[in-house]
């Protein structure tokens, strides 16, 4: 072994073998790394993409949910008084049950009745002595104001105020709220129908201020929190957020969502009340509208619109901008007094239509002064900027990781190729040096079988029975050396093909007389076509005669039982230009469908050859298509199992 890889052939060839390997190495090493710089600019761009587009969604989401919740608590307000509005058609005995019929109704479709703390009634139907009364719902009855309850203010408040209202007044201040933030109370004028001495003609006659005093501390915790758990929920990737109510500057009530239950699609984060203090100053500094920084969403809230000038004159000092439009309360089955336009029976009997028709609500601000509410959305962790780059950076590692593993991945795949490769190189360099080693002593043997054979050792028949053996398997050991030493020259690409015209009758004839003998001795028949005027190809003459021989002693191994074959050479037109067609008939046993692209691979032997035990090495056939391919022809096959096989070599014409 040492002295077979010590040989001058062995190492010339291992030089080769393994520059062209140490080449292929460099060349596939250098696309692992190109592949991987490539997906990993892929993949930090889509990272980088898909993290921007998250953001803006969000961002998108927290702007919707604030737009969407500024309407739902306009809606709210402008359902609470819409419903309690107090018409001139009612009777002053029937107004407690009314109002008590309202609240009912209020309670009914908003669930938000214990909002309403107390409904009070200033009257001002007798200016020498005004009185506020509470309406009590169970009994549905007004209750004169004892001292100790405090609302001696108020009271004196509201006598102030209607002292400047006149007696007789317009339509619109039915529809008109003033909100009183230190007594927390919505008051809002009431009116009697009555007629004019003089004229009759009926007039709206001011009757007093119907008050309705609010639960801060329950809409603190219940109401708000529930406007914000429908509208804020756990966002993209579950955010948390804050969501907090800022007056004049001041964060005064902080909510902050919960993570959502994604197994329950209906159920939003539940929000909490957080501490204001953890709000810092440049948290919710005040802007102009609305503003979006660092991640920070805000929107006011309350209106710094124009006041009218009789809203101003009895304490209205701000608007504020009920914008959507709520139901008139009369669609509600509760409510049992007639549709928007009333009418009534005067004292004669006869129908009057009166002037009364419902304005939309409209709602301002009494007070000392001007305040401005926001409410401002931000992440529980601060900035949204460094939430996604926190989170991109989280990504980019990830799929670094990801690189990394696949590049090692792509590494072991590198390193055991080549250590096949290696070891593949090493096999066929040691198939070649000894083959080629083997020559000698083969072609010894071959010829001291020809001596016993011819009689140079005696007339023996058993002598000479023994001679014929080892010529014909010496014979056919020098054949597979020629092939494995040919392979050889193949896969290593020393191989060259002098591509020249070449005479077609004249190389078939002799790749016939070479096989004459195989065929003879196997018992075929021998059928030859040819066409008359053969012009001459364009090949290797050495590679064309091998080949051709290669498919008649594959025809003849795999011929029986039909023992014939039939060697046609034609001239066509071919799919391009004119070519030549060789063509080796046999009638064997075929090659099935699932078989004809495998039949061509080297050492690639059917289960049914070997069970024939046919003499082979599963060379031949991918031997002639390599040296056919080689002077650019065409190897193809035909096949029909049972009736047999044709190999045809197609080269082109010369000229």
């Amino acid at each position: 072994m040492q002295k077979l890889r010590n040989s001058p052939i062995f190492r010339a060839y291992r030089g080769k073998l393994g520059t062209s390997q140490d080449l292929r190495s460099i060349l596939l090493i250098g696309a692992c790394c190109l592949t991987l710089a490539i997906l990993g600019s892929v993949q930090f761009s889509w990272i980088k993409r898909a993290n921007d587009d998250q953001q803006q969604q969000v961002m998108a989401a927290v702007r919707f949910s604030i737009r969407v919740f500024n309407r739902s608590l306009l809606r709210e307000v402008s359902h609470l008084l819409t419903v309690f509005r107090a018409e001139p058609s009612w009777d002053p005995s029937d107004r407690a049950r009314r109002l008590a019929e309202s609240h009912f109704v209020w309670h009914e479709s908003s669930s938000h009745g214990p909002a309403i703390k107390r409904i009070l009634f200033h009257d001002a139907s007798d200016q020498a002595k005004p009185r506020l009364v509470e309406l009590k719902l169970a009994e549905q009855r007004w209750e004169p104001i004892r001292p100790e309850h405090g609302h001696q203010d108020l009271e004196v408040r509201l006598q102030s105020t209607s002292s400047r209202h006149r007696r007789v007044i317009s339509t619109p201040w039915l529809s008109t709220w003033l909100y009183y933030p230190d007594y927390s109370a919505l008051v809002r004028p009431v009116a009697t129908l009555a007629r004019e001495p003089v004229s009759g003609k009926r007039e709206l006659v001011f009757a007093g201020y119907l008050v309705l005093q609010l639960d801060f501390e329950h809409i603190r915790q219940h109401i708000l929190p529930a406007l914000v758990r429908r509208h804020f929920r756990a966002m993209s990737g579950n955010l948390l957020f804050d969501v907090a109510f800022v007056v004049d500057d001041e964060a005064t009530d902080i909510y902050r969502s919960e993570r959502a239950d994604m197994s329950d699609p209906d159920v939003g984060a539940e929000p909490s009340v957080s501490d204001a203090s953890a709000w810092s100053a440049g948290d919710y500094q005040l802007v102009a509208g609305s503003s979006e920084m660092a991640g920070v969403r805000r929107q006011v809230l309350l209106a710094m619109g124009s006041v009218p000038n009789p809203v101003e004159k009895v304490g209205g000092i701000q608007r504020v901008a009920l914008r959507s439009s709520v139901p008139d309360s009369d669609a509600i089955e509760i409510a049992r007094h007639p549709r928007s336009r009333r009418r009534a029976e005067d004292s004669a009997g006869e129908t009057v239509v009166l002037p009364f028709t419902p304005d939309r609500a409209r709602l301002f601000l009494a007070g000392d002064r001007q305040h401005r509410l926001e409410v401002v959305v931000k992440h529980v962790d601060g900035s949204l900027d460094e939430v996604f780059a926190l989170r991109y950076r989280r990504s980019l590692a990830m799929g670094l990781g990801l690189l990394l593993l696949l590049g090692g991945a792509m590494a072991l795949v590198v390193v055991s190729l080549r250590r096949a490769s290696r070891l593949a190189s090493m096999r066929l360099e040691f198939a070649t040096a000894v083959s080629h080693e083997l020559r000698t002593p083969v072609a010894a043997i071959r010829a001291m079988g020809d001596n016993i054979a011819e009689g140079v050792l005696g007339t023996n028949e058993k002598a000479l029975g023994y001679g014929k053996l080892i010529r014909d398997e010496g014979r056919r050991l020098s054949e597979m050396i020629e092939q494995t030493l040919k392979l050889v020259s193949l896969d290593s690409g020393s191989d060259r093909y002098d591509v020249v015209p070449v005479d077609t009758a004249a190389v078939v004839d002799d790749a016939v007389k070479h096989a004459r003998p195989i065929i003879d001795r196997a018992g075929f028949v021998l059928e030859r076509s040819d066409a008359g005027d053969i012009p001459p190809v364009l090949a290797d003459e050495t590679a064309l005669k091998q080949s051709l021989g290669n498919l008649l002693s594959n025809a003849v191994k795999y011929g029986l039982p039909g023992r014939w074959v039939k060697l046609e050479v034609a001239a066509t037109n071919g799919d391009e230009e004119p070519e030549v067609e060789i063509s080796v008939h046999d009638r064997g046993p075929g090659v099935p469908p699932k078989e004809v692209r495998s039949i061509f691979e080297p050492y690639y032997r059917s289960v049914r050859v070997n069970d024939s035990k046919v003499p082979g090495s599963g060379l031949g056939l991918n031997l002639a298509k390599r040296m056919v391919h080689g002077m650019g022809g065409r190897l193809t096959l035909r096949s029909v199992p049972g009736q047999g096989s044709v190999f045809t070599i197609h080269l082109p014409v010369a000229g």
